[in-house]
């Protein structure tokens, strides 16, 4: 069980205060999402020429914010169009091996997950993918990094077989961020006043963190693919997805 969290922002000239509103949204819901894993904590910031910066640590969420680095991160600018923020429960791989930990860069593509693949092995002598890392998420995100497009990518998908929720930016469409709903936990919410896309791995989440924020909660449909534009954060486009689920599995926390 792993943590996801995040926010995609719409087109907007925002003044430093509604930046750093921004900021306290992120931070408070990667706090709450640290019930959900302490092992390692990890937020990635992506701008609107696909550079990002990336930070992560061993130890849970708390111990991430406090160190002065984090505050050089997550310094908000009007370039910015999303972060993604994880809370790690190990599985496999050391939490001391950042590689390990999220968000993962693989190549092109900037993602989280929560879940598990369990050919992760197979998958990477199939399609012949590059690995740096331990944990079988990366081996996602190298399938995200291998394809053009989200058509490419679902019949990849097809061939996983774990439990799967994902948040990931592919950096030569920095404007874009998808949100992959499977068969673990993954809610958002709109935010008209700062017109951006909160997301969170529980919906109590999303509510406490979002509390006197004006907000509605969206509705991700299991098993699909969402895609969040800058341009419409509103706007969003589902498409329905599929891969191998554990026998007898039904839906996890």
């Amino acid at each position: 069980m792993c943590g996801l969290a995040g926010l995609i922002l719409g087109r907007k000239r925002r003044r430093c205060e509604e930046l750093r509103v921004i900021g306290g949204v992120f931070t408070e819901l990667l706090l709450l999402n640290q019930k959900r894993g302490t092992d390692a904590a990890g937020v990635a910031v992506v701008r609107k020429d696909g550079t990002h910066k990336l930070f992560k640590r061993p130890g849970p969420a708390a111990g991430l914010i406090a160190d002065k680095l984090y505050a050089v991160v997550l310094d908000l600018d009007n370039k910015v169009t999303a972060i993604l923020g994880h809370t790690r429960q190990k599985t496999r791989g050391s939490e001391h091996i950042l590689p390990n930990d999220h968000p993962i860069r693989a190549g092109a593509c900037l993602g989280t997950h929560n879940g598990h693949l369990s050919n992760a092995d197979r998958l990477v002598r199939e399609f012949r993918l590059p690995r740096i890392a331990e944990v079988d998420s990366e081996v996602l995100f190298r399938l995200v990094d291998r394809s053009r497009s989200d058509a490419e990518f679902r019949p990849l998908l097809a061939r996983c077989r774990g439990r799967i929720s994902a948040a990931f930016v592919r950096l030569g469409e920095p404007a874009k961020l998808r949100l992959l709903k499977g068969d673990m936990p993954l809610h958002a919410a709109h935010i008209p006043s700062l017109r951006a896309v909160a997301y969170a791995s529980e919906a109590w989440m999303l509510r406490a963190a979002l509390d006197g924020h004006g907000h509605e909660m969206l509705e991700l449909d299991p098993f699909t693919l969402s895609t969040f534009e800058t341009r419409d954060v509103l706007d969003f486009d589902q498409q329905d997805v599929i891969f191998q689920t554990p026998v007898g599995a039904g839906p996890s926390a």
